[in-house]
């Protein structure tokens, strides 16, 4: 009976001692399927929030024909190019490519000083609609450090490219003259940060590119309360951007605020 009795004892004291270690087991089990769950459903919810991020990126970028919006998208943009306080003619009228002629673009000018922007394929609408691709497409460059435009200043309108360290000459305007200078982007007339060919085009905004002495200012463009040339049926809009007030103040030599066109020339490569 003895023998009996310790072979039970023994038995019995094995199963309490497997019991914990099962509900141990248990308990990890229960708590790793709940963070499996709990790690997909964080991963859905940033997945929608990228999704939500990018459809509105999307919604607020020009979008080229679609089943649902036939025509696409046409915004417009006013730029100014000033050097050495002197504001350049605008870019004449281009709506093909200055590497390839059959290439009919849809970020161009009609010779009015504004950017129209109305994209036929995805490669210059949405995200790819910059201010580098309407350069890139009238022939011309821009960055950070330098720029080369469609026609120089009044007091040399053979030099098109202006790069930082250049010097005002003399005969420039009391803005620059005999200074050096740096190239200056502003944005709705405040001052923008980056490099301005990835800058990426807004309807009804303001662009200006500049090559200034530091520490002067450009001034609004002089077309920055203009209406665009329509080329479609749709009425075209005055700009309307409070910080950008166009006066013979902060415009020294300005007139009126229609700008005068470049002759149209053949076009410079890119540099």
């Amino acid at each position: 009976m003895t023998r009996s009795r310790n072979k039970h004892s023994r038995a019995a004291l094995r199963a309490k001692s497997r019991r914990p270690r099962k509900q141990g087991s248990s308990r990890w089990f229960t708590i790793t399927i709940t963070m499996i769950i709990l790690v997909g459903v964080i991963g859905v919810v940033m997945a929608s929030g990228i999704l939500s991020r990018n459809d509105s990126a999307s919604a607020a970028a020009p979008q080229p024909p679609s089943a649902s919006n036939p025509s696409g998208d046409h915004w417009h943009a006013a730029l100014g190019v000033n050097v050495c306080g002197e504001w350049l003619p605008a870019p004449a009228t281009f709506e093909t490519a200055a590497d390839n002629p059959n290439v009919r673009v849809g970020i161009h000018t009609h010779g009015d000083g504004f950017i129209h922007i109305h994209p036929f394929t995805s490669s210059e609408g949405g995200s790819n609609a910059t201010l580098g691709k309407f350069f890139v497409y009238g022939g011309w460059s821009v960055s950070q450090n330098s720029f080369n435009v469609w026609t120089g200043p009044s007091f040399d309108q053979t030099k098109t490219e202006w790069k930082n360290g250049d010097k005002c000459p003399n005969s420039a305007g009391e803005a620059g003259k005999g200074k050096a200078g740096e190239v200056v982007f502003e944005v709705n007339c405040k001052t923008a940060t980056g490099n301005p060919s990835d800058h990426r085009l807004a309807d009804q905004e303001v662009v200006a590119i500049g090559f200034m002495p530091k520490g002067e200012e450009m001034g609004a463009p002089p077309n920055a309360a203009s209406a665009p040339q329509a080329d479609s049926a749709q009425p075209t809009q005055k700009i309307n951007q409070k910080a950008c007030t166009p006066t013979a103040q902060n415009n020294p030599g300005v007139a009126d605020t229609t700008p005068t066109t470049a002759t149209a020339t053949t076009p410079t490569t890119q540099q």
